[in-house]
């Protein structure tokens, strides 16, 4: 463990906006496969 944590608020952030992202998007990933099936 170290005791000089310097940890960046703008990519900390970032992973956070991903992973909300990311928790939206994977129920909706079938539904937009099955789309792009219909559609072809």
């Amino acid at each position: 463990m170290s005791h000089n944590e310097n940890f960046k608020d703008s990519s900390s952030k970032r992973h956070l906006f991903a992973a909300i992202t990311v928790m939206f998007a994977a129920p909706l990933l079938p539904m937009l496969m099955g789309w792009f099936t219909v559609l072809s």
